[in-house]
């Protein structure tokens, strides 16, 4: 008697009732998403509105660019999400300019902390690798640690070169308030912008959550306290909800993803598609470029095959669907950041893959996973490298200036 073919359904762990209610958790979790960044952006313009003296003192010294990146790396390596920072940043730059301060200093600041942002994600990998360490012998760790590595210097060499750009040049901010004034004087979009919030974002979340928590936190706490607890509350509902709506969306694609994603890698183009799908539908290029460390430990790939998988999903990080509404919920501020986030990630992409210099993040990965394995025990070289380059040098940063 012959055997009855299964369907995909058979392999995926998920009842019915079960994927009715992972439904309804993703759409309850990015209804928070969305308020949270309403939430931060409240909060700010309380903040702002009294320490506005001190914030232009500092988002307008010399020095700022720099506390910026110190502060955009720093804060996304301890919440482990590059988008909750671009977000929280976009949505603050707002608040701040609609509370009084000049567009151009919220953007030259804002800037800088995207920068920040796009390399801090980058250590999530590597805690994966160490969580994976385990069940390894040393020499498959050591072997690993290249792969591992290679999306910190991709984004370590885009960041090095742009933000010395920024630095002496204001490229990058001179480009996206060019657009800026192409997005307010050409298309209008100031006008979009109001009409969106007025018949939905008001209607559904600020009349009904904000204002009323925005309320009992002055009357409680006072302006500047009440901002501050808006501020850190909300700031923690968007790391949870994302967290929410990654780990739903990573349920519902979980089934022959290995298979896919094994199949993408046998040339460039497969795997950069498929590196910047899965980052897209998940929302993290934490978690997409994560997925491939156990492909590297177990040698289903290499550091070359996996590269492309890796480009992919640094430049999905810039238009995943959280991104967007970020832009969107920044207005004018948030698209005018949001082009700079876009902007980064596709020069990265001409740099550093399609170009001839493509050959350049790979080299030095390698050198660098040499150094680091000389050591006996490679776990303490990588864990030197992941406290210093993500913790102590923007904490030294931030203190000195």
């Amino acid at each position: 008697m012959s055997k009855k073919r299964g369907t995909i359904w058979d392999n995926i762990p998920i009842l019915s009732n079960d994927r009715v209610r992972l439904a309804l958790t993703l759409t309850l979790s990015i209804y928070f998403f969305i308020s949270s960044l309403e939430g931060v952006k409240a909060g700010f313009k309380l903040i702002f509105a009294e320490w506005q003296g001190s914030i232009l003192a500092m988002i307008t010294s010399n020095t700022a660019a720099i506390t910026g990146l110190a502060l955009g790396m720093l804060s996304t390596a301890l919440v482990q999400s590059s988008s909750a920072v671009v977000a929280a940043t976009m949505v603050s730059m707002s608040g701040m300019v609609a509370s009084g301060l000049p567009m151009e200093a919220a953007i030259r600041f804002g800037v800088p902390m995207i920068l920040g942002a796009n390399i801090g994600t980058t250590v999530t990998n590597t805690i994966v690798a160490f969580g994976i360490e385990r069940g390894m012998t040393m020499n498959e760790f050591k072997d690993t640690i290249p792969g591992v590595i290679v999306d910190d210097v991709y984004e370590g060499l885009t960041i090095a070169i742009f933000f010395i750009l920024e630095l002496t040049t204001g490229l990058i901010s001179n480009i996206v308030l060019r657009l800026g004034s192409f997005y307010t004087e050409v298309l209008q979009m100031e006008t979009f912008f109001a009409s969106f919030e007025d018949t939905i974002i008001d209607i559904i979340i600020v009349d009904p959550i904000i204002k009323p928590i925005k309320s009992m936190a002055v009357d409680y706490l006072g302006n500047l306290s009440g901002g501050l607890f808006m501020f850190m509350f909300w700031f923690i509902v968007i790391i949870i909800s994302m967290s929410m709506i990654t780990k739903g969306l990573e349920r519902l694609i979980e089934t022959g993803w290995e298979d896919k994603v094994q199949a993408a890698f046998e040339n460039p183009t497969r795997g950069f598609l498929t590196g910047f799908s899965i980052t897209f539908l998940v929302g993290s290029s934490s978690i997409g470029s994560s997925l491939v460390i156990p492909f590297l430990a177990t040698k289903v790939v290499n550091l070359r095959t996996a590269y492309p998988y890796l480009v992919g999903c640094n430049l999905a990080t810039a238009v995943d669907m959280s991104q967007i509404y970020g832009y969107i919920a920044g207005g004018t501020v948030g698209m005018i950041l949001g082009s700079a986030h876009v902007l980064l990630n596709l020069m990265a992409l001409i740099f550093w893959f399609i170009s001839p210099l493509r050959f350049v993040p790979i080299s030095i990965a390698e050198w660098l996973g040499g150094k680091i394995t000389e050591n006996e025990n490679a776990v303490y070289s990588l864990f030197a490298w992941v406290i210093t380059v993500f913790f102590v040098i923007p904490i030294i940063i931030i203190y000195l200036f």
